[in-house]
């Protein structure tokens, strides 16, 4: 068990060496990128994709992101679709890292003309998701609120169902990685350090988070998507777990009762038990976990490697095409004319911003 225990502990601490200044990954994206694809690829993937699946699902609580996202019909009429797409955009911003090292990891070697397409295909997702974006009257602190709810939710359920707490140099990972996209989404104010994002979005939270009826049927259809999988006779248990995983504000904004008594503890230590287990028991992998394809299929197109729900896009997609039907083909960018942005040093925040 010690054994297992050294072997999992090796990656972070091995990056507390190489990084020991853990402001860096603010300053510096490649650092950021790495660290965050350790915490999220190799030692908590599984979490990490919980995480980011409720961070999207506490923005519905918001009444002026709910009424919009409700208006679209989206979520009654495609809610897989929805999620898929979202899912696979975000993905595709955000691994760019994680498959240039999985090729190099179980290739022995680089590949310079795919490490440039994984450019390629993050500017492109994150083209189409301002493209998308740009449709609707969407509010600045609405933006910025979603943005941190990527950085501080994933830290949340790793501290408190993980084996091992997030370290300053991995939050500040998240941040600048995040940050980064931020500032391409022409996102503003965005909080400089990890708490002070995180106070910021207590302080919204307090005065947006409230109930709204458009809150409600987002939620209600979100959770049945999410219990599609299971037996409809555990439909009713799969949502007193849903329950016992928000906060009492979340249950107040989306009208969801409290859990039976205990369930909370019961699942808690689940997450207890399970925790033992990886810290002593399960070697640590060897490859990130990754969910969009390392390479283009011979149509062009990007094959999920892996599908929690039902496959929305078994024969691949192209980038340009993911987002509402109404949108299909009318995306100005495409993977072969989208343009890689300059880096550039900001003189006034130390941060790298796109020209």
């Amino acid at each position: 068990m010690s054994l297992v225990r050294h072997l999992r502990y090796r990656r972070i601490n091995s990056l507390l060496r190489k990084y020991p200044d853990p402001t860096l990954p603010l300053r510096d994206l490649t650092v950021a990128r790495e660290v965050a694809t350790a915490t999220g690829g190799f030692d908590f993937p599984f979490v990490n994709v919980i995480s980011l699946e409720f961070a999207l699902f506490k923005t519905y609580a918001i009444p002026s992101i709910s009424k919009i996202l409700s208006a679209t019909k989206q979520f009654a009429t495609q809610c897989p679709k929805r999620a898929d797409d979202t899912s696979l955009i975000l993905c595709e911003m955000t691994e760019t890292y994680k498959r240039q090292a999985y090729r190099h990891m179980t290739e022995g070697k680089e590949d310079l003309d795919e490490d440039l397409t994984d450019e390629k295909r993050e500017r492109l997702a994150l083209e189409k998701l301002n493209f998308i974006h740009g449709h609707y009257p969407i509010r600045q602190e609405d933006y910025l609120y979603t943005l941190a709810l990527f950085v501080l939710e994933p830290v949340s359920w790793i501290d408190r169902l993980e084996w091992r707490q997030v370290t300053e140099l991995e939050k500040n990972a998240l941040l600048g990685a995040w940050t980064f996209h931020g500032q391409n989404m022409k996102i503003e104010n965005i909080p400089k350090t990890f708490d002070e994002l995180a106070q910021w979005s207590q302080n919204y939270e307090r005065e947006n988070m409230v109930y709204a009826p458009s809150n409600v049927a987002i939620a209600q259809a979100t959770t049945s998507f999410l219990l599609s999988k299971s037996p409809k006779a555990l439909h009713p248990f799969g949502r007193h777990i849903v329950s016992s995983l928000l906060t009492d504000r979340l249950r107040t904004a989306f009208a969801i009762p409290n859990p039976p008594r205990g369930l909370t503890t019961f699942i808690f230590g689940i997450f207890k038990l399970r925790r033992f287990f990886i810290q002593y028991l399960l070697l640590p992998r060897r490859t990130p976990n990754i969910r969009t394809a390392l390479r283009a299929n011979d149509e062009g197109k990007f094959v999920p490697r892996w599908n929690k729900y039902a496959p929305v896009y078994p024969d691949g997609y192209h980038i340009e095409d993911l987002g509402p039907d109404k949108f299909l083909g009318k995306c100005p960018v495409s993977l072969k004319n989208v343009q890689l942005p300059t880096l550039m040093a900001n003189n006034n925040d130390d941060k790298a911003v796109v020209v």
